[in-house]
């Protein structure tokens, strides 16, 4: 057959160009469920376009670049956006009708269960690795379809015909590379810019911290200690005292509170200066808290797998743990259980609880300036909390559910230098 390349051309411009239209369109500002529709859309149609211009080999196979944004519909949309596209694809495929029709539903289907074995990883991957998988897995799936068209449509393989098919299968591995390129490119501008953003409101309350925290605290002062004075004397009923008391407390809360937005104002550097075992520091932790926990009437349990060494400052990290803790016991039934383990050059910290999760809303906005889930809370303990360990290069992520409780994950890069205890 001779090669169609006005229509090798037309398929690029097909898959490119929805692609490029939807990255320049779509913005944070949409929720999850309507760019997951959206995004399904522009595959679908994307997909339906490429098969109504394939092209045809001489016994009639259909060759287009259908795999491209079916497999962007699994990667980007997740397994129902993947599902919906794929039955699209079959019901157009089998209304286009031809020889080529059973070949291209075989080696859809085994597709399908390659990538519901691997797709929900892929973010977890590098961009190099993002984009040498798909290359490769793109390759794979393009040429099943004219291997199984020889051996089932019976189309005689010439020398020419099979330099057409390996033209077909390196367009689908650079259209692969192309597309996972942008799509990276775009989410990474994404998360940049909330980034900013995220920095121009931590300066603006940093600011703010620095302009009033002096003036607020001078006067908090003066009135803390003429209530202390107050609680003294003989004259005052139990009542009495006891609102004295709510005030000291609630004088404490406030100066607190300050405490946390100055935190917030400063951009601190962990200083690498010596070595922390998250184990100790951790039981510390715990054990600074004990009496809090046996307030609540919770049972902190911590369990530690080897010696988990990194660079930071031991303040700063007792910080992070006390936040953290203290919040699990807060939120906890009856139980709260703190695990750390290293695992290759990473260490893995679990701080779980047993109450009454949250869901995918509450999630994420947590570290957002005065949301908190607890009615008296301000959010500012957790502001601060993540904002060290983003500055010791850690991860954190959450994953919770209404019945089970849960669970704070953290990750932190292990301390690779020879430090010797003193």
């Amino acid at each position: 057959m001779d090669f169609q390349y006005e229509r090798l051309l037309l398929q690029m411009l097909i898959v490119l160009i929805p692609i490029i239209l939807y990255l320049a369109t779509s913005n944070d500002r949409r929720d999850k469920k309507r760019e997951s529709l959206i995004w399904c859309a522009v595959c679908a149609f994307t997909l339906a376009l490429s098969i109504s211009v394939p092209i045809i080999s001489d016994r009639g196979i259909l060759l287009d670049l259908r795999m491209v944004p079916w497999y962007l519909s699994f990667i980007y949309g997740g397994t129902s956006v993947g599902v919906i596209v794929s039955i699209v694809f079959y019901v157009i495929r089998f209304l286009v009708g031809g020889v080529g029709m059973i070949p291209a539903f075989i080696s859809m289907i085994i597709s399908i269960v390659c990538i519901y074995c691997f797709h929900k990883k892929f973010h977890s991957w590098t961009l190099k690795k993002k984009i040498y998988f798909s290359v490769l897995f793109l390759v794979f799936s393009s040429a099943m379809l004219p291997v199984i068209a020889i051996f089932l449509v019976a189309e005689p393989l010439t020398l020419v015909t099979a330099g057409n098919y390996m033209i077909f299968v390196i367009e689908n591995g650079l259209m692969a590379w192309f597309a996972i390129y942008l799509m990276e490119s775009h989410r990474e501008k994404m998360l940049l810019m909330k980034e900013v953003q995220r920095n121009e409101k931590m300066h603006v309350v940093g600011q703010l911290a620095a302009s009033v925290a002096h003036e607020i605290r001078n006067p908090m002062t003066s009135v803390r200690g003429f209530i202390q004075l107050l609680t003294g004397s003989h004259n005052l009923s139990s009542a009495e005292k006891d609102y004295l008391t709510i005030s000291l407390e609630e004088l404490d809360r406030a100066n607190k509170i300050i405490s946390d937005y100055l935190s917030l104002g400063k951009n601190q550097i962990i200083e690498k200066d010596g070595i922390l075992d998250m184990g100790q520091e951790a039981s510390k932790s715990v054990n600074s808290l004990s009496s809090y926990a046996t307030y609540h009437n919770v049972d902190v349990s911590i369990d530690i797998r080897g010696q988990a060494v990194i660079s930071g400052n031991t303040g700063r990290v007792q910080q992070m743990f006390v936040n953290l803790i203290k919040n699990a016991i807060e939120a906890a039934d009856e139980k709260v259980n703190i695990s750390i383990y290293p695992n290759r050059d990473k260490v893995n910290i679990f701080i779980s609880n047993d109450g009454e999760g949250m869901v995918l809303e509450q999630i994420e906005k947590l570290g957002l300036p005065f949301y908190s889930t607890k009615e008296k809370g301000t959010g500012l303990g957790l502001m601060v909390t993540l904002q060290i360990i983003r500055e010791m290069g850690g991860k954190w992520k959450v994953v919770s559910d209404k019945t089970t409780g849960t669970v704070f994950q953290l990750t932190f890069p292990l301390c690779n230098s020879k430090w010797h205890w003193i």
